[in-house]
């Protein structure tokens, strides 16, 4: 017990070891923004459907909000990726920045779910520049450090999920959506304190050669083989597991609450446990060494088991019963998906050059919105026609198929060995 025990911690010591490493230079800059915007991301993103519905919206009209959101998102991406490549990545990051600065001053004042939509609507489409955060921390990490490199940036943006949600959920329970409001206020100040580090930190990582703005979309001709192969890819991240996750990423802080009863503070404190338990396996695989392709599909039958797991607690009595399923189903998912987005971030660094990265990645967030949009609308149909417990079960079995087909494509070899 005492060898195993001293084991871990080497593996622990390696891994704080390569952190200091990972998080140098714009990857740093990237985590530290990330973690003060998740700061108060995790304040309010997990009520943020109960914050709608007590704006007047209902069920159907929280899904609208968010398909409309992501297809604003979905219009915006392609310009924001073609810009990346054509003017760099510090520029696009400062001006969206700037953007989604002035949407959290506006979700703070939004009087019904009407206003509160068009505002998630101009925020939406404010992250018309995530083509450029995600080319920058691709150009600054160094070749092998990929996979621990995407781990060690959700730790960064994990770590205030440890305590933000509970402190929400306390805030939500005792004085409601004012709660919230005052989350928005917060956020909106942290996102001026990111705006000034990014101003006066970034670096650029890439001078586009002097040609016409044009030719960044006819030259992709040029690159059919690294695009089909990052295709492959783009129909199960942004399509396949998009459905399957739908009824989760739309209706889960409703379905806790509003159908199994419980108290807010306990659904916060279900994902502040979640997020321990994502950065505690995060921290020891960045000490290992691991098989990339293995752990990525052996997460997505994982996640999906969860999505079955998800409708226990609705078929049984037991408040302690619920909670216990409920929270072990968080942790195991919480893990997984980690595991998961930071693998296939992994894969697309290592196929994708950098010149293209920026069009690959807009074309990458264009399919997500789009699939998010449509998984909206999917949610909505099995949340509202099967009932909350079986829209889960449903969604389980959309996601074993998902995970068949991502088999398929990652046993062929050419696909991982780019």
């Amino acid at each position: 017990m005492l060898s195993g025990f001293k084991k871990q911690l080497g593996v622990l010591r390696d891994s704080f070891r390569e952190l200091r490493e990972v998080f140098k230079g714009n990857v740093g800059v990237m985590a530290l923004s990330w973690f003060l915007f998740s700061l108060t991301g995790s304040l309010i993103n997990p009520f943020f459907a109960k914050y709608a519905k007590d704006l007047g919206a209902g069920d159907y009209e929280i899904a609208l909000m968010r398909s409309l959101g992501s297809l604003a998102l979905a219009l915006s991406i392609i310009p924001g990726g073609l810009l990346t490549d054509y003017l760099g990545r510090v520029r696009i990051i400062i001006i969206g920045t700037g953007m989604v600065t002035a949407a959290q001053f506006l979700y703070a004042t939004s009087p019904d779910w009407r206003w509160l939509t068009i505002v998630y609507v101009f925020d939406s489409a404010s992250h018309f520049y995530q083509p450029a955060l995600t080319a920058i921390v691709m150009d600054s990490l160094s070749r092998g450090r990929e996979f621990k490199g995407f781990l060690a940036l959700n730790i960064a943006t994990s770590m205030p999920g440890l305590f933000m949600p509970i402190i929400g959920g306390f805030l939500y329970e005792f004085i409601g959506s004012m709660g919230i409001r005052y989350g928005f206020l917060v956020q909106g100040l942290v996102s001026l304190v990111v705006l000034v580090l990014r101003v006066k930190s970034l670096r650029e990582t890439f001078k586009p050669r002097d040609r016409d703005f044009s030719g960044l979309i006819f030259e992709l001709a040029g690159y059919r083989g690294v695009l089909s192969k990052a295709l492959k890819l783009y129909v199960y991240t942004s399509i396949l597991w998009q459905v399957s996750m739908g009824v989760v990423n739309t209706y889960m802080a409703l379905y806790v609450i509003d159908v199994l009863g419980l108290k807010p503070h306990y659904w916060g404190l279900i994902s502040s446990i979640s997020t321990l338990g994502s950065i505690a396996s995060s921290l020891l695989l960045i000490g290992s060494k691991i098989s990339i392709e293995k752990y990525t599909l052996a997460s997505t039958l994982i996640l999906s088991t969860c999505l079955f797991l998800y409708a226990v607690p609705s078929y049984i009595q037991s408040i302690l019963a619920s909670l216990t399923t409920l929270l072990i189903t968080s942790v195991v998912s919480s893990i997984f998906s980690n595991i998961l987005s930071s693998s296939l971030s992994a894969i697309l660094t290592r196929i994708l050059p950098i010149e293209l990265r920026g069009r690959a990645v807009g074309i990458q967030r264009l399919l997500d919105n789009l699939g998010a949009s449509v998984s909206s609308q999917i949610a909505a149909l099995l949340y509202t026609s099967l009932g909350p417990a079986r829209s889960l079960i449903a969604s389980g079995f959309i996601g074993l198929g998902s995970s068949l087909y991502l088999y398929t494509i990652l046993s062929r070899r050419s696909i991982v060995s780019s």
